[in-house]
């Protein structure tokens, strides 16, 4: 309500606020919940100005690839992992998230019976990566 009140995104002393901000930790705290098909629905409303601090802008696409991996789309959560990389490398690189969910997604991988790598796994193979 404060947002919408401001009506506006501000970056006073570091601390970013407003109506954007406000859609961006929706998105997150869907997540949270381990509901990625909200988390998703919520996303798709969200629009980014210009504006956003990148480190904002990274962190949405980082709980997007959460979203969309708990919602089970693996390549949309590996292409939000990339905006997120193009937006904020060194946040990307070092946050604990992307570290989660790309070990989770592995996880999954080197389970499934459909591809190589799941092959290997159920053949007790190292694999090349």
């Amino acid at each position: 309500e404060t947002a919408q009140r401001l009506g506006v995104d501000r970056d006073d002393y570091r601390l970013c606020f407003g109506p954007t901000n406000v859609d961006i930790w929706g998105v997150g705290l869907a997540v949270e919940g381990l509901d990625g098909t909200e988390a998703v629905k919520r996303a798709k409303k969200v629009e980014l100005p210009s504006t956003t601090p990148r480190e904002r802008l990274g962190h949405h696409y980082i709980d997007l690839a959460r979203g969309l991996f708990l919602h089970g789309d693996k390549q949309g959560a590996f292409h939000a992992l990339q905006l997120a990389k193009t937006i904020a490398p060194t946040q990307t690189r070092y946050h604990p998230m992307v570290h989660e969910t790309v070990r989770a997604i592995l996880r999954q991988e080197a389970r499934a019976t459909d591809t190589w790598r799941g092959f290997a796994a159920w053949l007790n193979l190292k694999t090349i990566d």
